[in-house]
């Protein structure tokens, strides 16, 4: 891994990390059930972010069942927050 790829990586765990930290103290708050799917999505969000770092570190090996030739852990890492972000903001909408 070149030293670009290791800052990129870097950025991406630092700005994620405080984004689900401020995105726990939000629900925290507010404990609406948008809000909620809201941080949901972006603690998984993050969760894929390492899970990524792992994998490209060789740290961490994918599950060997496919989906369609896609391994399932990176599907999910990679489906599960926008699944999260569609739910709260048709929650959001629904209210209206």
């Amino acid at each position: 891994m070149s030293q670009s790829e290791m800052i990129l990586y870097a950025v991406k765990l630092i700005l994620g990390g405080i984004t689900a930290l401020t995105a726990v103290m939000l629900y925290s708050r507010t404990k609406d059930s948008a809000w909620i799917c809201m941080v949901a999505g972006f603690i998984s969000a993050y969760a894929g972010s390492v899970y990524n770092l792992l994998l490209s570190l060789g740290l961490n090996i994918p599950f060997d069942l496919m989906v369609a030739g896609i391994p399932v852990s990176n599907l999910v890492f990679t489906v599960l927050p926008w699944t999260f972000f569609i739910l709260a903001f048709s929650i959001m909408l629904s209210r209206k």
